[in-house]
């Protein structure tokens, strides 16, 4: 968990705000082109490698556990009053989805501290990027860890920074509280020897994973039956369907740039619409905000400086450190657990790991981008006005990985410029709310 998400930019601004791009002035109608293609924002489409997305009850279920945190590993970092973190040294059970994604505050960490990069049970290696409107996205995680938010749902239980927990507890995690929940939404109902107390509750240990190497001696999982392991697969690849049905449901429509675009010129003010014409034409933003979502969901090299802030890694390969391992992942869309494997397998042909690819984050959204700080993948940005000026002197000339993008050039606006961009990013980009019911808790105790 998005969640799920990779770095901006300004012309990939913001956390992959990706490339700065700007080398000629387009003319006013070329302006106005671009600008009706960022809206209005529209529902999103369907994933058919997940046929329980618009499932109401997946949703009601993915919801309770966005919420749960009795699956999480015991913490690595202690509560010292000064980074936010959610209990002591040893504690189990004190992290779900929203301790990192604060679902009074656009599903963002709220928590930790300093708020560069996130802290679940260890710090991760990077910034929690928000939940919403992260529907609309081709590739999840700032660098396209996975390539659907079932997969990222799937998968996160057995994160080592965010829950690092593992698949069996977690399915039996899942028969002690939740067991009604599951067996409502999907065919195939929780096999009885999932209870502890069960004659057969030998064939499900109480903890285990897959495990990470080939040469690595065999653990309780490997010592399963095959068949036992594929209902624990499917366990987890139903859940991850479930928190993606709720994750589908945080959407904030109707911006004032969605009301601009459909004609209501009173929506932004004159300073914010001269900051969107430039958005537009001379900043260049649009080569990689793009379309309604505002991201043309391709990877760049943004020239963004890796080591800013305590707790973040030396180094981050962004894309190209993770691609290998969603093509491997069994919960991917052209695997097994997908609904629909032949379309999953032809997105995911359009990956493959190269060196090229080294260094490069995601295309960020920028809606809400005003209430989302701070900024980039490693959070070494604060405010909208800083990413503004970092994107127009073009980006940084070294400190991170890869080549930087071509496109990051200087962008040579004037303050005055720049001050009307960041009035467009504040107050036109930001749409409705998540409703209050979509932000409770409904955790089983």
């Amino acid at each position: 968990m998005k969640r799920f998400f990779a770095a901006w930019s300004l012309a990939t601004l913001f956390g992959l705000l990706g490339g700065g791009c700007a080398v000629e002035e387009p003319n006013p109608s070329d302006d106005m082109t671009e600008i009706n293609k960022l809206g209005p924002l529209l529902a999103p489409k369907k994933d058919t490698t997940n046929v329980y997305g618009d499932d109401p009850s997946a949703a009601t279920f993915g919801q309770r556990l966005f919420f749960e945190k009795s699956y999480a590993a015991a913490l690595t970092i202690g509560d010292d009053g000064t980074n936010g973190s959610p209990g002591a040294v040893g504690e189990k059970g004190k992290v779900a989805c929203t301790s990192c994604h604060d679902t009074n505050a656009w599903f963002i960490d709220t928590r930790t501290k300093p708020n560069n990069v996130s802290l679940g049970v260890a710090y991760t290696a990077r910034n929690a990027p928000s939940l919403v409107n992260a529907v609309y996205y081709k590739w999840f995680g700032w660098s396209g860890k996975q390539d659907s938010l079932w997969m990222q749902g799937a998968q996160g239980p057995e994160s080592k920074d965010n829950f690092a927990g593992n698949r069996l507890a977690y399915a039996h995690m899942i028969y002690r509280k939740y067991k009604d929940d599951y067996n409502r939404t999907f065919p195939i109902p929780l096999d009885p020897a999932l209870d502890a107390s069960a004659p057969d509750a030998a064939r499900f240990p109480a903890s285990g994973k897959p495990k990470a190497k080939p040469e690595d001696p065999d653990g309780p999982w490997e010592m399963m039956a095959a068949a036992d392991r594929e209902i624990v697969n499917v366990i987890m690849a139903n859940c991850g369907k479930s928190l993606a049905a709720y994750e589908r449901k945080l959407v904030s429509l109707n911006a004032p740039l969605d009301r601009y675009v459909a004609g209501d010129m009173s929506a932004l003010s004159a300073k914010a619409a001269r900051g969107l014409r430039l958005f537009a034409g001379k900043a260049g933003c649009t080569g990689c905000h793009t379309g309604e979502h505002l991201s043309d969901d391709d990877f760049h090299v943004t020239g963004v400086p890796q080591k800013v802030g305590p707790n973040v890694p030396d180094t981050d390969e962004g894309h190209f450190a993770d691609v290998g391992g969603l093509l491997k992942s069994p919960f991917n869309g052209g695997g097994a657990y997908s609904d629909d494997p032949a379309a999953g397998a032809k997105k995911l042909a359009e990956l493959a790991m190269s060196e090229q690819d080294k260094g490069k984050f995601r295309t960020k959204s920028l809606r809400q981008i005003s209430a989302t700080g701070p900024y980039m993948h490693n959070g070494s940005m604060a405010t909208c006005e800083e990413v503004v000026a970092f994107y127009n002197q073009g980006g940084a000339a070294d400190g991170f990985a890869g080549a930087k993008d071509p496109l990051m050039v200087p962008l040579n606006l004037t303050a005055s410029e720049q001050a009307d961009l960041v009035e467009f990013l504040v107050t036109g980009l930001t749409g409705a709310p998540i409703p209050a019911e979509l932000r409770t808790d409904t955790s089983a105790p």
